[in-house]
């Protein structure tokens, strides 16, 4: 089974310190009162004059569409090219395919889908079953079914943990999660079947194993799982990992107004309200209180700004 773990543990990316530079944890494993809800409540941080890392922030993201757009095996391969010739093409073609994936649409969710991904991994180190970006034939196009999948392995109950990912970045906090969870519930509770909300992204992921996984033994491990005429089908625990975004009045406008500490403490003293929200939009779907959901909530001084300037930057 070391083997089977260690091949699960190679496919986490982690960003080696420059995530905690850019973005600060307000407060991390909040535990929803009366549900299996964890919220984690995350901001961008100030720098020394007290200007908002706004462009650090997404020059972090940017560098990331590359490990969140594109399948394992095309990145090993660039790598292996690199190592083998010292030639840095087939990483730069990887660059150029990736971007090309992404839309040129002002409302997309795309910022929020690969800030999902980067939580998932920084925090709950649950790494990517199918990168669904990569099965877009347009950057205009959106893939359906879940945002994302990420995936555990837990070896004391032996259960394949399967994360449906839903992000959703809106101008009220109340709005994004009442959609996120809207969208997250049928695919939590409703039973697996060929024709449940789950099944498409099952087979999905079943096909694109080869390209996503790059391990064939832990690739037969999963199908194992997976296959919906194995008796370990039954051993599939689903779960949900979420991304909110939303609009804040706490971000300064200018320079040297606040500091880093200020902005902390501001958001700080709202999460009590935020946490009760979460808990209100849980209970209007029946049994979601019941599921284990990791939420990771993030303010933003203005959500479409970001998703513009998400946009320019990768368009550059």
């Amino acid at each position: 089974m070391s083997t089977i773990t260690d091949a699960i543990e190679r496919l986490i990316k982690s960003s080696d310190g420059t995530f905690s530079s850019r973005i600060g944890v307000v407060e991390k494993d909040c535990i929803i009162d009366g549900t299996k809800t964890v919220a984690h409540f995350f901001y961008i941080k100030l720098d020394g004059s007290g200007n908002v890392r706004k462009d650090d922030f997404l020059n972090f993201v940017t560098d990331r569409i590359v490990d969140y757009s594109l399948p394992e095996k095309e990145k090993n391969e660039a790598r292996d090219h690199m190592l083998r010739t010292g030639s840095m093409a087939k990483c730069m073609e990887l660059q150029r395919k990736a971007e090309a994936l992404f839309t040129d649409l002002e409302k997309t969710g795309e910022l929020g889908e690969i800030m999902l991904y980067i939580l998932s991994m920084e925090i709950l180190r649950l790494p990517q079953l199918i990168s669904k970006m990569s099965l877009k034939t347009s950057g205009r196009l959106h893939y359906q079914g879940a945002d994302a999948i990420h995936f555990n392995y837990n070896q004391t109950t032996q259960m394949l943990e399967i994360y449906w990912g839903e992000s959703k970045m809106e101008k009220t906090i109340t709005s994004a999660l009442k959609n996120c969870f809207t969208s997250i519930s049928p695919i939590l509770t409703t039973t697996i079947s060929d024709d449940s909300p789950q099944s498409r992204d099952i087979q999905l992921v079943i096909a694109n194993l080869p390209d996503n996984i790059d391990n064939k033994e832990l690739e037969d491990f999963l199908v194992e799982y997976l296959d919906l005429n194995s008796d370990k089908s039954n051993k599939m625990d689903f779960r949900a990992v979420c991304f909110v975004g939303f609009d804040s009045k706490e971000y300064p406008k200018n320079p040297k107004e606040k500091i880093d500490s200020d902005l902390f403490s501001e958001l700080q003293s709202r999460i009590k309200g935020w946490k009760k929200s979460i808990k209100t939009q849980i209970r209007n779907h029946t049994s979601l209180d019941k599921f284990d959901i990791n939420i990771f909530l993030m303010p933003f001084d203005s959500v479409d700004d970001m998703r513009r300037d998400f946009l320019k930057k990768l368009k550059k």
